[in-house]
């Protein structure tokens, strides 16, 4: 995909002689697209939180730090805690069982114990997999939950059918599913080999309660089509300066100018939950590592080779990235090319275990003089979140997005500010 952009001269602009896009455009964007989420950005506090919890659980590790459920949410209300409460996410079951080790440091603003047993949490439904965490965390009482991966394919199922009003009626049915559901993910966790999948309609339940329910079918069916589409709208504008170019390498005023402009929106998967499930198996029967996903951020390089990586740009502002393997005689693919011989590799939407994202797509890390890895070029390209022939807002999407497109540009430079990377000298392309 990096391969498919080729080489373009430095384009520099002083930020004066571009123009601004306009105010409304953040309410234009959601007014017409369905996954766009009109988001004023985290509280002080839980932006904090997500960052101090970050700090304390290393890159490295395999753990991930995920918001609330409930996008607006800031502190917990214990009458919902599943949808409220900061999600810690950890590789495997000792991770699991070990990380409130992690999480007694009172000097680093975090301070989290196990929730006694002796108190009663309202609305957990049965089968639900986590730990509840309380304690303080940058100086204010919260409580955290605590999963692995596959305990929280639990949660994302469980907020489509038990956590919805549709599955509040089933009754028995319902929960004795979600204990079987529950048990099926836990084989999983312990590495037994082919768990049996339950299936909802043996327990008198609808096909859409099924922890593997089919996606919704396509709405553009033609593929070829749509990848055809998408090159013939690779080309994009910076303000009214520059016209229909395909990438560009900013200077710092420029890359100043563009962060300027990153607005409040993000963007839900479009694939939903119900496809997500199948990705998540897809990656674990592939040979996939939890591990393997991280943070991008100066100290995490150490732990990092140089090549492609998926990345998705988190409503904090936190770069997630997974690698994307390279065999031998590979190459970089461009938008209307697959190479199916390879292994599964993780999407956006896996990276960020379907969360909403600020921006998405490819990114590549090449070493450069002293050995240091930087990011050399980078893409805002990620159909399952920007593209989706599952979704009537493909042709606008695709077609009308170059302000979109500007405007996603800009978080990813202030991501990589705040992870404390270069910005300079990068390569960024549309697809």
């Amino acid at each position: 995909m990096m391969g498919a952009v080729r080489w373009l001269p430095r384009v520099v602009f002083a930020a004066s002689l571009l123009s601004a896009p306009p105010a409304s455009l953040a309410r234009s964007q959601t007014s017409w697209d369905p996954n766009a989420i009109p988001y004023a950005g985290a509280s002080n506090w839980q932006q904090a939180a997500v960052a101090a919890l970050n700090r304390h659980l290393p890159p490295d590790s395999g753990y991930f730090v995920l918001g609330p459920l409930d996008i607006t949410a800031d502190r917990p209300d214990t009458l919902r805690l599943i949808q409220t409460t900061i999600r810690i996410l950890t590789p495997d079951q000792r991770a699991f069982r070990n990380v409130t080790r992690r999480l007694r440091v009172p000097p680093g603003g975090v301070a989290l114990e196990e929730l006694s047993p002796a108190d009663t949490l309202a609305g957990v439904p049965p089968g639900y997999p986590g730990r509840f965490l309380k304690g303080t965390i940058v100086g204010e009482r919260t409580y955290v939950q605590v999963f692995t991966v596959q305990q929280h394919r639990w949660l994302l199922w469980a907020e489509r059918t038990l956590l919805t009003e549709s599955g509040a009626g089933t009754g028995g049915s319902l929960g004795r599913y979600s204990q079987a559901v529950r048990g099926y993910l836990a084989a999983l966790d312990g590495s037994r080999s082919a768990p049996r999948v339950p299936a909802a309609r043996s327990y008198n339940l609808d096909l859409a309660f099924d922890i593997f329910a089919a996606p919704p079918a396509a709405v553009v069916r033609d593929r070829d089509g749509f990848l055809r589409l998408l090159a013939e709208n690779r080309g994009f504008n910076i303000g009214d300066a520059v016209q229909d170019v395909y990438g560009f390498v900013p200077g710092m005023a420029l890359s100043d100018w563009l962060q300027e402009q990153a607005d409040g929106v993000l963007f839900r998967n479009k694939e939903g939950e119900a496809a997500l499930q199948h990705r998540y198996r897809d990656f674990v029967e592939s040979g996939g590592r939890w591990l393997d996903l991280t943070l991008l951020t100066a100290n995490s390089l150490a732990h990092l080779l140089p090549g492609r990586y998926v990345y998705a740009v988190d409503r904090y502002g936190f770069i997630h990235v997974g690698r994307v393997e390279s065999g031998p005689g590979s190459r970089s693919l461009g938008p209307t090319e697959r190479d199916r011989s390879r292994p599964f590799h993780p999407t956006a939407a896996l990276l960020m275990h379907g969360d909403p994202v600020r921006a998405a797509g490819e990114l590549l890390l090449v070493p450069f003089p002293g050995g240091l890895l930087r990011v050399a070029e980078l893409n805002i390209r990620s159909e399952e979140y920007f593209f989706s022939n599952r979704s009537l807002t493909l042709y606008p999407d695709v077609q009308e997005r170059s302000d979109r497109y500007m405007l996603a540009v800009g978080h990813v430079l202030k991501a990589l500010d705040m992870a404390r990377m270069p910005r300079e000298g990068v390569l960024i392309s549309k697809y």
